[in-house]
């Protein structure tokens, strides 16, 4: 039967191919809209560390102006000092520590004729990568007493490697940063991407994973160009590496690992008792002095979604009902013009329900065929984005979760636009029309 009802249907839409293609491309129109609105929202507004949310800490100290507060976020710097930094990695109470910036080093390969470039480069201490969850494809990071005594040692990313060593594991071989060799420890899977990159919402929160990886303490040899934020409060006389080290400036971000409400509380009582210390020395004169930020919080200080993401959302479904509505005018007016032809068929003892069913179906090859046009549509839309803005190239993409919104969106699509014209049409009185014939 319902092969019939197929074959009644496409019968059906080749009768009135312009009006058919209208109804198409006002669902598919729809579609496309919302679909692309939400493929970026459900990108933007995910947290990819949920799974350690109750356990991880980005840490704020508020060391800022005493005259005046910190202007953004929630009112206390997002990075930190040196020396700040230094203390809460020495203090060995938290079950990880990860010190970072973001800087760039001039790379080059020995054997290579090619001219050195410069790369996004992530100076880091190693716990970096078992807390993000890094994903190795070769060799791993580097040990702990690298970052208690910095070695020339450096993690690539899978992209590095192919284009330095043509996709071979690079583990033990050299490359020249900066005109310094250095060892090739581990290769991070190109798979791997924090979307969006909370451990660093201080620059471009979407941008892609750092192409080259080196150890953080690395800045106590030689001073590394900042491609990150610096921040002050005061002018400070900083001429060398050592003054800089020393001085109030804020480039540091800084997270913890706390695995129990013991190491949270034994943590927050250190800062407590460090920052008792720093007050005698005239620093930390603001309140709060200090605070420990979830992921979750994290994304919703820097405001990641944004206030204007979520009414272009609402505004995206507004817009799809009404195309959903204009579809059901167009599909309405079409079913009745065929009104004589099936009150015939009701006298000839065809059930409301088969009339029914029948139209139901050429609304959801109508809806169908939107749908795959939609989705069409929007592969065409997010590529538009990714055009646009280069820092959404890694997620402007589709997902699970958008391909199973688009099915979704299809049948709604099919029910919506369907049911009232094929209600209506099924409830024709066949007299009134078999007086007309």
């Amino acid at each position: 039967m319902w092969k019939y009802y197929l074959r009644l249907s496409l019968q059906s839409l080749r009768k009135t191919p312009i009006l058919s293609l209208l109804m198409v491309l006002a669902i598919a129109t729809g579609i496309a809209a919302n679909l692309t609105i939400l493929t970026m929202h459900s990108v933007v507004s995910g947290n990819p560390l949920a799974h350690k949310n109750e356990r991880l800490f980005a840490v704020q100290l508020n060391t800022w102006n005493p005259e005046q507060e910190y202007s953004t976020h929630n009112n206390i710097p997002p990075q930190l000092t040196y020396k700040d930094a230094k203390a809460i990695y020495d203090s060995d109470i938290a079950n990880e520590v990860v010190a970072m910036r973001k800087t760039n080093v001039i790379i080059k390969r020995q054997e290579s004729a090619e001219a050195p470039s410069a790369y996004y480069t992530r100076m880091t201490t190693r716990d970096f990568f078992t807390m993000f969850d890094v994903r190795f494809i070769y060799g791993g990071p580097w040990s702990n007493e690298v970052d208690n005594n910095p070695e020339r040692v450096v993690v690539l990313s899978e992209g590095l490697n192919n284009k330095f060593f043509d996709g071979a594991d690079s583990s033990g071989q050299t490359i020249e940063l900066d005109g310094e060799l250095f060892r090739v420890v581990g290769v991070v899977s190109e798979k791997w991407q924090l979307v969006p990159n909370v451990y660093d919402l201080n620059n471009m929160p979407f941008e892609a994973a750092p192409d080259v990886y080196i150890p953080f303490f690395l800045v106590t040899q030689r001073t590394y160009q900042n491609w990150g934020n610096i921040q002050g409060w005061f002018d400070e006389n900083v001429k060398t590496n050592e003054d800089f080290l020393r001085s109030e400036k804020i480039w540091i971000q800084t997270w913890v690992s706390l695995n129990s409400t013991e190491k949270y509380q034994e943590f927050s009582q250190f800062l407590e008792n460090y920052i008792a210390t720093q007050k005698e020395q005239g620093r930390f004169k603001r309140l709060p002095a200090y605070k420990l930020n979830t992921p979750e919080e994290w994304l919703k200080i820097y405001k990641v979604v944004s206030t204007d993401n979520k009414q272009l959302l609402m505004l995206s479904f507004v817009f799809l009902m009404i195309c959903l509505v204009n579809s059901t005018v167009l599909m309405l007016a079409k079913f009745l013009r065929k009104a004589p032809e099936a009150g015939i068929r009701r006298a000839l003892g065809a059930s409301r329900s088969s009339i029914f069913f029948q139209h139901l179906m050429e609304a959801f090859v109508i809806g169908a065929a939107g749908a795959i046009l939609g989705l069409l549509f929007s592969l065409a839309g997010l590529a538009s984005v990714r055009e646009l803005y280069s820092s959404y190239e890694s997620v402007a993409v589709f997902n699970g979760i958008t391909v199973l919104s688009a099915v979704l969106l299809a049948l709604a699509a099919t029910l919506l636009s369907g049911f009232l014209p094929a209600w209506r049409i099924s409830h024709a009185t066949p007299a009134k029309y078999l007086k007309t014939q």
